[in-house]
């Protein structure tokens, strides 16, 4: 049985990018619509023309500015969201940044500082606004953070990275303790290796500094059981599966 996603709005951060194209892609297949906020208008513009490619109707797919560090530019996208389609009652938090690749010898603060800014802080400050505005509805919602394996299984030199991703774990936990009883349900996942943007600049970033090809890193960086990379699809279709009623029992978890 598919998982149904009509009448639901889900707005995803960072959502130019690859991994919120192929969650809105399995949000769209589903029946529901879509808000995308991101920092640029002109990229918003290019995921939202390459949706609408793919056969989706451009009425069913809406987009926003959004700072994650600035709050105020944080409730702007939301009002720009519910301008658009009224109540949003999911929240994907794909928004975040790898700075560079560092040994904690040569960490400079103000890069582990703006980590933590947009993959913490940002992540937390979208969650409170999306369940301030469902509070005040007395309506239920589900949030989805993405976090990484890196949370889990720590990469080299990316130590401010891996520790904002676990605290992305922890974060979750907290917010689906205290959320329950205003029926707003929050888990996460954890991906690997997905074939993005920000995969191939890690992988630039290993062959600078390691060597290597990036043909093999394709065939090796992925999980062992696949023999090959996680496409952007792929997660967005355990995001779905989270946000929907089908997940009710899953509560604070990080897959």
């Amino acid at each position: 049985m598919s998982v149904s996603m009509e009448g639901r709005v889900a707005y995803i951060s960072g959502g130019s990018c690859m991994m919120a194209r192929g969650t809105a892609t399995a949000f769209l297949e589903a029946g529901g619509k879509v808000v995308l906020g991101d920092m640029k208008q002109e990229l918003l513009d290019a995921a939202k023309a390459d949706l609408v490619s793919k056969g989706f109707a451009a009425e069913n797919i809406a987009t926003a500015i959004v700072n994650v560090t600035d709050w105020d530019s944080i409730r702007s996208s939301f009002d720009q969201a519910e301008a658009a389609f009224g109540t949003v009652d999911v929240l994907v938090n794909i928004a975040g940044i790898i700075v560079a690749y560092y040994r904690l010898d040569d960490m400079k603060e103000e890069d582990w500082d703006l980590t933590f800014d947009v993959n913490v802080k940002g992540l937390m400050q979208m969650c409170r606004e999306f369940v301030k505005r469902l509070k005040a509805k007395g309506l239920p919602g589900n949030i989805v953070n993405v976090s990484s394996n890196g949370a889990k299984v720590c990469f080299d030199n990316m130590a401010d990275y891996n520790a904002s991703k676990a605290a992305v774990m922890n974060l979750t936990q907290s917010m689906a303790l205290e959320w329950a009883a205003d029926h707003i349900n929050v888990n996460a996942v954890c991906p690997g290796a997905v074939d993005t943007a920000m995969l191939r600049k890690c992988m630039d970033e290993s062959i600078r500094l390691f060597g290597g090809s990036v043909e093999e890193m394709r065939k090796t960086w992925g999980p062992p059981q696949l023999g090959r990379l996680i496409q952007p699809y792929e997660v967005g279709r355990v995001i779905r599966f989270l946000a929907s009623e089908d997940a009710v029992i899953i509560r604070g978890q990080s897959i």
